[in-house]
């Protein structure tokens, strides 16, 4: 079965996250303070809104899917 993109999404945000902590250890000057205020937290909070929506449209999906499936031995298989 293959991942689901909310999912997957939320995956690639965790590495994400844990790239910047470990470039954060290094890079300490205004430039990666303003870099993370300003590009970073903003790209986090707008890509969970749209994961978090994302994620209500899979589940719709699946709901209808799984509403509109054949009963075994119907001949719609």
């Amino acid at each position: 079965m293959t991942g689901r993109p909310d999912q997957d999404g939320d995956h690639n945000l965790r590495l994400l996250g844990d790239a910047w902590d470990q470039a954060a250890e290094h890079w300490r000057d205004g430039t990666a303070r303003q870099f993370g205020e300003d590009q970073l937290t903003p790209l986090l909070h707008e890509s969970r809104g749209y994961l978090e929506a994302l994620r209500k449209l899979m589940d719709t999906l699946e709901a209808a899917d799984r509403d509109t499936e054949s009963p075994p031995g119907s001949g719609r298989e």
